[in-house]
């Protein structure tokens, strides 16, 4: 069992890894066209509201990003400290 752990979290690592650059590649939230209506209607509560909630999904996705490649870091470092030491012959 101790054989296999090492393996699995490289693995969770690149996982983690090749998803934090997929989700790296999408461009991130933008403004609706919601958010321009109501900025060209002069809807002040609104706006403020639409551009929190963009606000808000912006920081989300900065946090999985960030998440996301520290995740894959501590399981590659996780994984080297879970080899064992070879045994001399």
């Amino acid at each position: 069992m101790q054989k296999l752990v090492s393996p699995l979290c490289l693995l969770l690592a690149l996982a983690m890894l090749i998803a934090g650059f997929a989700i790296w590649s999408v461009e991130g939230p933008q403004p609706g066209m919601t958010l321009h209506k109501a900025r060209v209607s002069g809807d002040e509560a609104y706006t403020e509201v639409l551009e929190a909630q963009l606000e808000r999904q912006q920081w989300t996705r900065t946090i999985l990003l960030v998440g996301l490649f520290a995740g894959s870091g501590t399981m590659v470092f996780a994984a080297f400290l879970m080899m064992g030491k070879p045994t001399p012959p």
